[in-house]
């Protein structure tokens, strides 16, 4: 993954509901160009940070229901419906991500996501997802593995602790 889009779960709900940050800094590279005089948020950018806060609920979720039969799976974002832009997302804003699940099974999960900034909506979208288990989706190679692991804890502010 190119880009991290969640800096830090706030709140984790299993089977319901997940809350992320994003502070957004004008180091970015994507500052640059989008726009040099008028740097904002690319839409695509935050369509992926509520993507990455879904797919991180419905992963955790699916452990949690499907585990024991299913194993562990990596979430494939599908289908976008209903995107819409609100507002700009600008360096030095921190967005509040919050995201709720609508249906989950082993092999498919959606839900709603918004983003947020200083309490004012400014992005939301009906997000789809294929729920592949993680050989199948390549994300089962050792390396890949606990890189996410680690990164998943990272945001989680559990240190060492499991997300």
């Amino acid at each position: 993954m190119r880009f991290y889009l969640i800096d830090r779960i706030r709140n984790l709900n299993l089977g319901s509901s997940i809350e992320t940050v994003k502070c957004w800094t004008l180091s970015e590279e994507y500052f640059s160009e989008h726009f040099p005089s008028f740097p904002v948020v690319p839409g695509v950018l935050l369509t992926e940070s509520m993507a990455q806060s879904l797919g991180l609920l419905l992963e955790k979720s699916h452990q949690e229901k499907f585990g024991e039969k299913h194993g562990e799976v990596f979430a494939i974002l599908s289908i976008i419906q209903k995107a819409k832009f609100k507002g700009f997302v600008r360096p030095g804003d921190q967005s509040i991500i919050k995201a709720t699940l609508k249906s989950l099974d082993p092999s498919m999960g959606s839900g709603h996501a918004e983003v947020f900034v200083d309490g004012e909506k400014r992005a939301e979208a009906e997000l789809v997802f294929r729920l592949f288990p993680q050989e199948v989706a390549g994300a089962s190679l050792p390396e890949l593995k606990e890189h996410r692991a680690r990164y998943h804890r990272m945001i989680s502010g559990a240190g060492d602790a499991q997300v």
